[in-house]
């Protein structure tokens, strides 16, 4: 079992820490569940009942904590726990079960090339001119399309499949289920169809009535930049020409959908459920909250942030704070709330006043 001491944690996180630096942890745990070899987060002070109430006798707590006083040994300070956080998580890490080497299984093309230190789990399949770059990891049952290339220090979980021609840059991580290069949702009708019609005279009439669609084939791909991260099950189409594009550092969480010829841009979170319809463009430093809508078509300016739900169906400016559906400014989408609120009480309102008005004039 890997231990770190406190002087070791301090250092390669940058943070002071003071008492006995020589004191040793084997595993981060909560305040009030820690024992005597575990490091307790206690980062904020509402902590501080949970942590006298478990075991530990190292902590990481917060800027002027009284350490001493509950009864620690030693302890660790950060002015900024969450990002303290991602760097202690990452020191204990559990490291996914993937064996050096090429597991005897995987079926990997020989014009293929593997870069070195790579591990390649049980019935991986690597097809024809695919480049993996150093320090690879591929866990169990992944495909990797024909003439895929993909960086150094990639991690990729089992379950994934990376479509043809996709190219992946350095750091890349790929949680369960992931797929990459899937052919894009595009039909046409052979007469203008039922959709056209509507969007042109806003109702559906026999003319637009088809007995089927026929496919336009997907021909590019999906190129990510560096240090790109995509969450469970999350699905990115290929372009119909051009290649989709996610830029360097983007992040997706679980059960995000990607269409065709989407280009997203540089250190973007798109959470749960985000789903981006096809040939928009994200700029970059955008965060779309879960279950976010994008239409197709749409361009959403750089430091864009939407609250979760929304609908964004036209384009949004650079720097604005958007919610609801459809998505306006966070203040006004406040007021709108609020009106809808008072609506009953409203209708009630002018419920009376239009009694009062009816009635009959008194006559003596």
């Amino acid at each position: 079992m890997t231990t770190f001491s406190i002087a070791e944690i301090a250092k390669r996180l940058g943070a002071r820490a003071e008492g006995d630096l020589a004191f040793r942890v084997s595993s981060v745990q909560e305040p009030a569940k820690a024992t005597a070899d575990q490091l307790a987060l206690a980062m904020e002070p509402m902590y501080a009942a949970k942590l006298m109430a478990g075991n530990a006798k190292a902590a990481v707590v917060w800027d002027g904590a009284d350490w001493k006083s509950m009864g620690l040994r030693a302890a660790v300070f950060t002015p900024r726990s969450r990002y303290f956080l991602s760097g202690v998580t990452r020191m204990f890490e559990h490291a996914p079960d993937i064996e050096p080497g090429i597991h005897p299984s995987a079926i990997i093309d020989p014009s293929a090339r593997i870069g070195k230190n790579a591990s390649i789990g049980p019935f991986v399949l690597i097809s024809t001119n695919a480049i993996i770059g150093d320090n690879a990891r591929i866990a169990s049952h992944c495909s990797i399309g024909r003439d895929v290339i993909i960086g150094h220090n990639a991690l990729i979980y089992q379950g994934t499949h990376i479509g043809a021609r996709v190219i992946i840059g350095n750091d890349f991580c790929a949680q369960q289920g992931v797929a990459v290069g899937v052919d894009g949702f595009s039909y046409v009708t052979p007469k203008l169809g039922a959709v056209e019609e509507a969007k042109t005279t806003g109702q559906v009439t026999s003319f637009s009535q088809t007995d089927g669609f026929a496919r336009i084939n997907s021909l590019g791909s999906v190129s990510l930049g560096d240090r790109v991260e995509l969450g469970a099950n999350s699905v990115l189409d290929r372009g119909t020409i051009a290649n989709t594009t996610i830029g360097s550092g983007t992040k997706l969480d679980n059960l995000v959908h990607v269409a065709h010829n989407v280009t997203v841009g540089e250190n973007c979170l798109l959470c749960g459920q985000v789903g981006v319809a096809g040939s928009s463009v994200i700029g970059d430093r955008v965060v779309l909250g879960g279950q976010v809508g994008v239409a197709d078509h749409i361009t959403i300016g750089n430091d864009v942030i939407a609250a979760g739900k929304s609908g964004i169906s036209s384009n949004v400016p650079s720097g604005r704070i958007i919610m609801g559906s459809p998505a306006m400014k966070m203040n006004l989408n406040i007021e709108s709330y609020k009106a809808l609120r008072r609506l009953p009480r409203l209708v009630a309102k002018v419920a009376r006043l239009e009694k009062m008005v009816s009635k009959p004039p008194q006559t003596d």
